[in-house]
């Protein structure tokens, strides 16, 4: 496929990310960039609800049954909102927004974001490179096979029935809608996806964030639009590391849900029409963000913690007698409450097997400059956040805001350098403790933080111009000189070498050279054959580390290892250890018959995940059975591409 070939599955998704956010904040009066950047959280919690009702009811998953959900929905809420307007005569104000500016910004950083990847997809169809790829384009094939996406339902790919615990399943809900269109395969539905996510959802964040911190500044939503590109730690290393869609989709969501918190936070009045509204924002937008990832949510409430007690201290300290101390246990609660919560939640990261790789001095390093595993640190994007560190510290302004972006630092810092695993397991064990996720995190705060620096900056510059050169702040001249200047920025942070070599990590991650890290271009060709000779019923197995299960995703054909942790056939163990002495062993033919095994994949025994976990693991010994089949007598070559075979189990015939 070509990427002129793409631009319809571009479409689609963006329809699928941003319609139904737009229908419902449109109906509830949400208006300009708040409704455009708060859209698809607004997306994800509706399709993640509309998918849990469906499930139980029957309902199909598909664009037309969704349409019907979205007006059944939409149309009585705008009823109500017109019903309120002319009974409290409150008309809607128009937000105070530079809209030129705002939607310059948001061209500049969807340019800037799709060449990159561009450049690291290589085409439109390849595939990630790592093994949680394997669960997320599988389940996507899962979800049109079986007619659901509900989270309580996408467990099934991979766990017998009866047991369905929940998964949050937004970031499904919108890649397999947009795949059960048809207007692309499903790597190519997935990789449309990705694109609208890092090119237009997270820049709209981060001028939604930007206005709630400088409103009405021009030269922040121009540097917001350079700067939410400019560090290789996202949106691309989410794309290329793990891989991590649903993680990245919560992220990418993060910021236009802090840009509501911190609006909400910093206004001089917490009553009011307003603050109602945009509170009923708020929530949704956090749902739609815990439906793709729950360790989102929980990230915005630490990063907007700051601002809260920024504002609740004082104001309890104002207070007299008998309502300082109820309001004084009332926020102790509070917090005892969000940490009991934080730590329980956490217990998911207990277990993960991610360890700290250096020290807390060498981390606060890394934090502070994105160079993370001595690689190429962001030396000017990084620097510019310092200046705004610094430019904030010195203007004693915003304050709260230096504390949320500290609680990122200690985020990061624990993680990749914490001297204990229980310090570790305690602090970000809700992030799994896993450096990458936090270096990832910390890109939220430092894109508005490097935006703060570079306006501090750009107004040294207009000073001396104005004392030295003459030229006044808003003259033909001044202008072409910012415009230069954005130029100029633009072109040191993507030519950087971080930048470029967080794209040769991505191009690896999604090559399809036959030294593939997973998946080879002969083993896909293989797979893609593989309908010619293999029923449409019939079940493979496969050893799921060397790119196996790829198969279900690219037919439809049933693998019985669609994951590494798969559980849905009791006899699969001794398949994949015996196989090969199925002539021998009898109970081998017996556990073939029980499960319908038929077909195996063989793509030997290389693997290497392209996300660069840096485990070792054994992806051979569980599967020894597998190998060499018809030497040992028990199988017969049904097609080959290279090194890759197709066979048919022959010894329990």
């Amino acid at each position: 496929m070509s990427w002129f070939e793409f631009v319809p599955p571009v479409g689609v998704a963006i329809a699928v990310m941003f319609g139904p956010g737009l229908a419902l904040g449109l109906a509830a009066g949400a208006r300009r960039l708040t409704l455009w950047a708060i859209a698809p959280a607004i997306t994800v919690a509706f399709l993640s609800l509309v998918a849990i009702v469906f499930g139980r009811a029957g309902i199909n998953w598909g664009p037309l049954p969704v349409a019907v959900a979205l007006a059944v929905v939409a149309v009585p809420i705008a009823v109500v909102r017109q019903v309120m307007r002319r009974r409290f005569g409150r008309p809607d104000r128009p937000e105070s927004v530079l809209s030129a500016w705002t939607v310059a910004g948001l061209g500049i950083a969807a340019v800037l974001i799709s060449s990159q990847l561009i450049i690291g997809l290589q085409a439109p169809d390849r595939i990630s490179q790592t093994f949680d790829a394997y669960f997320h384009l599988n389940g996507i094939r899962y979800i049109i096979e079986t007619g659901s996406a509900s989270s309580f339902d996408i467990q099934g790919l991979v766990l017998p029935a009866g047991q369905r615990p929940f998964y949050p399943a937004g970031w499904h809900a919108v890649a397999s809608l947009v795949a059960v269109t048809g207007v692309g395969s499903i790597p190519v539905a997935v990789n449309a996806v990705s694109i609208v996510i890092a090119a237009l959802v997270w820049p709209a964040g981060c001028l939604l964030l930007m206005r709630s911190l400088m409103p009405r500044s021009r030269t922040a939503a121009l540097a917001t639009g350079v700067l939410a590109a400019a560090f290789p730690a996202f949106p691309i290393m989410m794309l290329t590391f793990g891989v991590l869609y649903p993680y990245c989709l919560a992220l990418a969501m993060l910021p236009a849900a802090l840009g509501l918190g911190f609006a909400i936070g910093q206004a001089r009045s917490l009553h009011g029409s307003g603050i109602l509204f945009r509170s009923l924002l708020l929530v949704l937008a956090l749902l739609g963000i815990a439906f793709a990832q729950p360790a989102g949510a929980f990230g915005w409430a630490a990063m907007t913690l700051p601002l809260v007690l920024w504002r609740a201290v004082p104001a309890i300290a104002r207070l007299d007698g008998a309502r300082r101390v109820i309001w004084w246990l009332v926020l102790a609660i509070g917090l005892v409450g969000f940490a009991a919560a934080w730590v329980w939640f956490g217990r998911i990261g207990e277990n993960t097997p991610w360890i700290a790789y250096t020290n807390l001095l060498g981390a606060l390093g890394e934090a502070l400059f994105h160079g993370f595993k001595a690689s190429f640190p962001s030396i000017i994007a990084c620097v510019l956040a310092l200046i705004g560190v610094f430019d904030l510290v010195r203007r004693r302004e915003k304050l709260w805001f230096v504390g949320t972006w500290a609680v990122t630092i200690v985020l990061f810092v624990v993680a990749a350098g914490g001297p204990s695993w229980k310090l570790r397991a305690l602090v970000d064990g809700i992030f799994y403790r896993d450096p990458p996720r936090l270096s990832a995190l910390l890109v939220i705060t430092a894109v508005p933080m490097a935006v703060f620096g570079t306006v501090a900056l750009w107004r040294l510059v207009q000073a001396r111009l104005e004392r030295r050169q003459r030229i006044e702040p808003g003259s033909a001249a001044a202008r072409t000189l910012a415009a230069a200047s954005l130029v100029v920025l633009a072109i040191a942070t993507q030519a950087s070498p971080a930048m470029w070599t967080q794209l040769g990590l991505t191009m690896r991650a999604y090559t399809d050279a036959e030294d593939a890290p997973i998946l080879s271009g002969s083993e896909r060709r293989l797979i893609e054959r593989m309908p010619e000779h293999v029923p449409a019923d019939a079940l493979v197995a496969g050893n799921p580390w060397t790119g196996t299960p790829f198969a279900y995703a690219l037919t439809g054909i049933h693998m019985m290892n669609p994951h590494f942790n798969s559980y849905l056939y009791p006899e699969a163990r001794l398949i994949n250890e015996h196989l090969a002495d199925a002539l021998e062993d009898p109970a081998v033919c017996e556990a073939v018959r029980s499960t319908g095994v038929s077909y195996v994949l063989d793509f030997g025994g290389y693997f290497k995940d392209a996300g660069e976990t840096g485990l070792e693991i054994d992806g051979t010994t569980p599967f020894r059975g597998l190998r060499d089949l018809a030497e040992a007598g028990v199988a017969e070559e049904v097609d080959r591409e290279g090194d890759a075979v197709l066979y048919r189990i022959t010894a329990c015939d």
